[in-house]
């Protein structure tokens, strides 16, 4: 199955926000969660899924700047649970690549089910 989300997520340097009594989305966090639900909702018109899974990520960076490519997968993950599965601890196996100075931004994500 593949899914497609118009925009990346915002870093997870930049996802949360320390407050002195807790810790909090940002603001660039929530907009990311609301547009990446959204989008999901459109794609996804299931029960979510409930086997385990093998999840391909696909990041799509408009410029070449420097980006850890480990500091995205949390947003796009934790905005498929409830929709495209119950949790993300249903994934066994994650694989991400980074394409730079595509000249847009996006995110592919392809899914397997393991049965």
């Amino acid at each position: 199955m593949k899914l497609e989300l118009s925009t990346v997520p915002p870093s997870v340097n930049t996802l949360w926000i320390n407050k002195p009594n807790g810790r909090y989305k940002s603001k660039k966090g929530k907009i990311f969660e609301e547009t990446a639900r959204s989008e999901l909702k459109k794609q996804f018109r299931r029960k979510p899924l409930d086997n385990g899974l093998k999840v391909h990520i696909s990041l799509y960076f408009k410029d070449k700047r420097k980006r850890d490519i480990d500091n995205y997968n949390k947003a796009i993950l934790d905005s498929m649970t409830k929709i495209i599965y119950e949790d993300d601890s249903q994934i066994e196996e994650l694989n991400v690549k980074k394409l730079v100075g595509c000249g847009f931004n996006k995110v592919e994500i392809e899914l397997e089910e393991l049965k």
